[in-house]
């Protein structure tokens, strides 16, 4: 439409529209690119540190099941060695054999749950190891990888562009 016809309006849409130039920092596609990106970098961090954390946790917790079940254990001994000394004073006092018996068979099976108990006690122990060691080698292996992603200058790659399958 020119200034110097009269022409009828014949439709409400603009006769020239505007696009905001993309070369502005403040851009809505660029706003929304940079916070995009800045959430991915911010959830993978959180990812790799959630998977750090559950590590360590999960090591510290199955120590703290060692010592419990080490604790039972000793416990169990001591137990173990007391029905065997009530034994041989029940025998001193010419209680019959069969109850001095029964007594010292007690103490056995105490005793051969002692050895399933100290196993499964060495047992959580080297697991409760090997979550420490997989979290520091999980650290070593990515820590750099993941603090370099996050002080990239550039925007990230989405992930699927590094994914094979």
């Amino acid at each position: 439409m020119s200034d110097t016809t009269n022409e009828q309006v014949t439709s409400s849409q603009p006769l020239t529209t505007s696009t905001a130039p993309s070369d502005r920092d403040d851009a809505p596609g660029k706003v929304g690119s940079a916070l995009a990106t800045a959430g991915r970098a911010l959830t993978e961090a959180v990812r790799y540190g959630i998977v750090i954390a559950q590590l360590v946790e999960t090591g510290v917790k199955l120590a703290l099941v060692a010592d419990v079940v080490t604790s039972a254990y000793k416990y169990v001994e001591k137990c173990a060695a007391s029905v065997d000394r009530l034994a041989d004073q029940a025998a001193a006092l010419a209680v019959d054999r069969d109850t001095v018996g029964e007594h010292h068979d007690a103490a056995a099976v105490m005793r051969s749950v002692l050895e399933e108990a100290e196993a499964m006690a060495a047992d959580l122990a080297d697991l409760s190891a090997a979550f420490h060691a997989t979290a520091a080698e999980h650290e070593a292996d990515y820590g750099s990888v993941a603090e370099a992603a996050n002080a990239m200058p550039v925007e990230m790659a989405d992930r699927t562009f590094y994914s094979n399958r």
